[in-house]
């Protein structure tokens, strides 16, 4: 690595750390207030969901919606997905932010997470990433979008598995790959 790239990821490392300490409040905050209305248990299953199976829920309900109009779009979307998906590890082991669960005040993990950082949020980044296209297509579905991204969202702070600014980082990301996508293909 150039000796820029190292300050720069240096830089970004301090930057995340000091997020840290003040985003661990709200962290807690909506652990606490998950695991208090019984809702623990739903964060995690809402989790797994972004793990994978939401995208072969979504592609069968926009087939069921759309029919073979949807074709392009959800060709779109893959690919806009699984180009994030790459790209997501590499940033992770670059930021190196560790969970909340593992921050001196963080509130412990409900779930094992998949891989060892936080930042950026690949559920966030492929499920952005994803739902892009698909926006861009049939705007009229925002509002569900919108719906899939807060709950995905509210599930990952509530497992203690990311801060917010993990989960506004993935979807930056995961837009900007989509619109790559688009304009590069679509």
């Amino acid at each position: 690595m150039t000796a820029w790239k190292a300050r720069l990821v240096t830089s970004a490392r301090a930057g995340l750390a000091r997020l840290d300490d003040r985003e661990i409040a709200l962290v807690g905050r909506t652990c606490i207030a998950a695991r208090r209305n019984r809702l623990a248990g739903v964060a995690a299953a809402v989790s797994w969901l972004g793990n994978g199976a939401i995208y072969l829920i979504l592609a069968v309900l926009l087939v069921a919606i759309a029919g073979r109009t949807s074709a392009r779009t959800l060709a779109l979307a893959t690919l806009a997905g699984a180009l994030s998906h790459l790209v997501y590890p590499t940033i992770k082991r670059l930021a190196a932010r560790p969970r909340p669960f593992e921050h001196r005040a963080g509130p412990p993990s409900v779930v094992a997470p998949l891989d060892a950082f936080s930042f950026p949020s690949g559920h966030l980044m492929t499920l952005s990433a994803t739902l892009t296209p698909v926006l861009l297509r049939w705007p009229g579905l925002w509002l569900a979008a919108l719906g899939l991204w807060g709950t995905l969202a509210w599930s990952r702070i509530a497992t203690a598995h990311h801060y917010p600014s993990d989960l506004l980082g993935g979807t930056l990301l995961g837009v900007a790959v989509a619109y790559g996508v688009v304009a590069g293909v679509g």
